[in-house]
């Protein structure tokens, strides 16, 4: 009987394992393809982390992509801190103000900036687009969920200020993105002079349990603290390491925060948490009506005013 015992406890032991390692692996590993629904009736179902305004997104931005591919981009590249080739697309304009936009977790610069880049196309600015690493044509295998990405923004910084002499930097980011600036906020990145974060979490470990709990309908423990242990072990990546209010309440960047108040995917709480903690000058904009990474489309007026605020140096 007691052999029985051990043998149970190591199957469970092993299969906990095994559990959080495919969810280290279905979040992080690019290699691991999620099936597409591509059911109309699901946009803006009960099931679809987009709601309540994802099939507007999708009608909005469609019209845009076309437009948005045929830009003159010049293709940079930057080595990442661990070896990695980083891509990034330049949109040449004024070398004093330049823009470095950050897309969301398997998303791309067309889907989360084809409708707002033209806030700084209007204002005349450089415009620099980044790849995430394990996505587009960067390379890498595992998604760096902003732990990681934060040190290859800090590249790209590097790379603007190598290409222009005293260049005022601007940090936009959507969702991923958005969480991505914000542990940016206290690096000390040369010329960095504001910080846009859209709809971007708090932290790896607020995002996960946000996920299990609210999307999933499952408890965080155990599986939740066994992929937490493969994303160290594998990914390198620390569920705890950067936190946003921590690097908000330690800078003295200007930072816009934005969010729809019915995200059902990053939690609207999140900004607001945020927000509260920053000690630099800061504006808040909840969205009404709005999901995930839909503000623009449902406030384009307020949204882009608040932008030209940040980078005209009007943000108190």
């Amino acid at each position: 009987m007691k052999y029985v015992i051990i043998a149970v406890i190591i199957l469970v032991v092993a299969a906990l394992f095994y559990g959080g390692y495919y969810m280290f692996r279905s979040v992080f590993d690019s290699q691991v393809k999620g099936e597409a629904n591509t059911d109309p009736s699901f946009v803006d179902s009960e099931k679809d982390m987009m709601r309540p305004t994802s099939g507007r997104l999708q009608a909005f931005q469609a019209p845009l992509m076309e437009a948005f591919h045929k830009l003159p981009f010049k293709e940079l590249e930057i080595k990442s801190f661990d070896g990695l080739k980083l891509k990034g697309y330049l949109l040449e304009g004024n070398p004093k103000e330049v823009v470095i936009c950050v897309h969301g977790y398997k998303s791309g610069m067309d889907w989360d900036f084809c409708d707002k880049y033209k806030i700084y196309k209007d204002r005349g600015s450089t415009i620099l687009f980044t790849n995430d690493r394990a996505h587009g044509n960067s390379e890498g295998r595992y998604i760096g969920f902003s732990d990681l990405d934060r040190f290859d923004v800090a590249g790209w910084v590097d790379k603007v200020n190598e290409m222009y002499d005293s260049p005022k930097i601007y940090l936009h980011g959507v969702s991923m993105g958005g969480a991505t600036v914000i542990h940016c906020a206290d690096m000390k990145l040369k010329n960095v002079c504001g910080i846009v974060d859209d709809c971007g979490f708090n932290s790896i470990l607020g995002i996960s349990r946000a996920l299990c709990q609210d999307v999933y309908h499952l408890p965080y423990f155990p599986l939740g603290y066994m992929s937490m242990f493969w994303s160290l072990l594998i990914n390198k990546v620390s569920y705890t390491g950067v936190v946003g209010e921590k690097c908000v309440r330690n800078t003295d960047i200007p930072i816009i925060f934005i969010h729809g108040k019915d995200d059902h995917y990053v939690p609207c709480w999140m900004s607001e948490s945020m927000y509260k903690a920053c000690r630099s000058p800061k504006e808040l904009h909840l969205i009404d009506d709005c999901g995930h990474a839909a503000a623009y489309m449902r406030a384009p007026e307020e949204y882009t005013a608040a932008v030209n605020r940040l980078l005209d140096g009007e943000v108190k």
